[in-house]
């Protein structure tokens, strides 16, 4: 009995649903380096565990722009009154 696997399963060059497959073959036959085998839940884990550190410090640059800006806006309206 030979082991099918899904099209889905398998390998492409680019991560996505229109990259070319690197050897649907050898996927197909059950040859398992030609096979995804993490499920979506660990990929998407270990995406956001890569861009957490640089979404953080953005957000902790735009907060320093936000804080000057508003320091030189009201040392302009006292420097008006």
């Amino acid at each position: 009995l030979e082991k099918v696997t899904p099209e889905a399963c398998c390998q492409r060059e680019l991560q996505s649903r229109e990259g070319m497959f690197v050897d649907k073959e050898a996927c197909l036959r059950g040859i398992e380096r030609f096979q995804n085998r993490q499920g979506c839940y660990t990929v998407i884990l270990n995406s956001f565990e890569t861009y957490v550190y640089l979404a953080g410090a953005l957000a902790i640059g735009v907060l320093a722009i936000e804080l000057f800006a508003m320091i030189f806006a009201m040392c302009l309206f006292r420097g008006i009154q």
